[in-house]
């Protein structure tokens, strides 16, 4: 579920930018979609998602790490994000 229905932005992100998986309904490809900005640093990491400052979800609560299975979640398949994305916008 992980890989065909992502909830979280990063991860819908990461499978949109892999080549062999970035073709349409006929076939077709479609531009590879470019995460903006760079990683941070793994030494310097806040209390906040660390996915954040290029997330195009991002709002103030952000700042704050939510808990897994955040709200809009299921137990099926928990996601730690306080705006994970809905079964339409998780299938390519």
């Amino acid at each position: 579920a992980v890989l065909s229905q992502p909830r979280h932005p990063y991860t819908r992100g990461l499978l949109d930018s892999v080549p062999a998986a970035n073709t349409g309904a006929a076939g077709a490809r479609r531009r590879l979609r470019q995460i903006p900005g760079m990683t941070p640093s793994l030494l310097a990491l806040d209390a906040g998602c660390a996915f954040r400052s290029r997330c195009p979800r991002v709002e103030a609560d952000c700042a704050q790490m939510p808990a897994l299975g955040a709200p809009g979640t299921d137990e099926a398949q928990p996601v730690r994000c306080h705006h994970p994305l809905d079964a339409a916008q998780a299938v390519a």
